[in-house]
C-alpha cells in the first residue's frame, strides 16, 4: 500500500469510527425514551428525563435532537418498522394462507406486545394526538400496515379466485383494528383476564374466521 492510500485509509477512520459512536449515543438516547415515555407519558417527560435515564448531559442530547417531537416521530418511525419485521418474518414462513396469517398475529402478540411494550404504548396511547404532524405520522403507519395486510391477501389467493381490492382492504382494516383493540385492552390496560395465551387464541381464532371470507379454508 503506498503512502497515499495509506493515509486516505487513516483518515477515513475516525470518520467511521465517529460515524458508530454516533450511532451509538442516539441508540441510547431512544432506548432511554421509550422507557421514559412508557412510564411517564409523553405529555409529562422532559427532556431532562430522558438525558437522566440515558446518563448523558442535556447539550448532547440536543446534538441529536431538536425537540422532543423530532424524538418521537423518530421513535414512532422506528417501533413501525420493528413491527412490521416483526410480522413480515412470522408470515413469510412457509405453510397454507391461514397458518402464516396466524403465525404473523401471534408473532405480534408474542415478539412485539410483549416484548417490546414500550414501543406498544408509544404507538397506540402516547403519540396520540400529541401534534398535527405526529398524528399524521400515525395515520400513515396505519394505512402501511393495513396495505401490508391487504397485499398479503392478494398474494397468497392467486389470480384464480382473487378477492377484489376493496374487499381485501376492508378485511385488512378489520384485522388491525381488532389486533388493536385487544392489544390495548390486554397488554396497555392490563385488564380482563390474565391468561393472555387465552387472549392470543381467541383473537387468532376471529382472525382465521375473518379471513375466511377472503382465503378457502382447504388452501
Amino acid at each position: 500500500m503506498g503512502q497515499r492510500e495509506r493515509a486516505v485509509q487513516s483518515n477515513h477512520r475516525p470518520t467511521v469510527k465517529f460515524r458508530r459512536m454516533k450511532d451509538r449515543r442516539r441508540d441510547q438516547i431512544m432506548a432511554a425514551a421509550w422507557k421514559v415515555f412508557a412510564r411517564r407519558g409523553v405529555a409529562s417527560a422532559s427532556i431532562a428525563d430522558i438525558t437522566r435515564a440515558a446518563k448523558i448531559s442535556v447539550g448532547t442530547f440536543y446534538l441529536y435532537f431538536p425537540n422532543k417531537e423530532e424524538l418521537l416521530g423518530r421513535l414512532l418511525d422506528e417501533s413501525t418498522r420493528i413491527l412490521r419485521q416483526t410480522l413480515a418474518e412470522a408470515f413469510e414462513t412457509a405453510g397454507p394462507p391461514l397458518d402464516r396469517f396466524e403465525r404473523a398475529g401471534r408473532a405480534f402478540f408474542r415478539n412485539f406486545c410483549l416484548r417490546r411494550r414500550e414501543m406498544l404504548i408509544l404507538i397506540l396511547r402516547e403519540s396520540v394526538g400529541f401534534s398535527p404532524a405526529i398524528e399524521n405520522k400515525r395515520k400513515r403507519m396505519f394505512q402501511i400496515l393495513i396495505g401490508d395486510v391487504a397485499g398479503a391477501i392478494t398474494r397468497v389467493t392467486g389470480a384464480a379466485g382473487r378477492p377484489g381490492r376493496r374487499q381485501s382492504e376492508v378485511v385488512a382494516v378489520s384485522i388491525i383494528g381488532m389486533l388493536e383493540r385487544v392489544a390495548y385492552h390486554y397488554y396497555i390496560w392490563q385488564t380482563g383476564t390474565k391468561d393472555l395465551s387465552k387472549v392470543e387464541t381467541e383473537a387468532l381464532n376471529f382472525i382465521r374466521d375473518g379471513l375466511g371470507s377472503v382465503l378457502p379454508r382447504g388452501e
